[in-house]
């Protein structure tokens, strides 16, 4: 998976809105503290998340910040704590429903139910 890395960080004073974003973050990004998330994104879908954040959020009311970070910046990056530096991928563990597949790589075709950033 090919990508920038982004920090996105927001606030509401909307405690439903709030909880909205946070849960629509989560597809796309790792929260690293409470309203701030880091992720690596493609052009395509960094717009398709840009799309849902305006469509959830108050403009005149609600803060999202993103914050697009060269390959050098992020490495210049300081992080002290959990849960320290994100590193883009190069593969993905899935869980294996029955738990069978303990351990092992397990091949899933996208049928469209995986999560969006998968």
């Amino acid at each position: 998976m090919q990508g920038e890395f982004y920090i996105i960080c927001y606030d509401s004073p909307s405690n439903k809105r709030r909880g909205k974003l946070h849960k629509l973050l989560k597809n796309y990004a790792v929260s690293v503290q409470k309203s701030v998330f880091e992720t690596f994104l493609d052009d395509q879908t960094f717009d398709q998340m840009m799309r849902k954040i305006e469509a959830l959020m108050d403009p005149n009311a609600d803060s999202v910040r993103i914050y697009g970070m060269s390959r050098r910046s992020q490495r210049q990056m300081k992080v002290i704590g959990w849960p320290g530096r994100l590193v883009e991928p190069d593969h993905y563990f899935i869980a294996d429903p029955e738990g069978a597949g303990q351990g092992q790589v397990v091949t899933i075709e996208d049928d469209g139910d995986l999560p969006e950033w998968l």
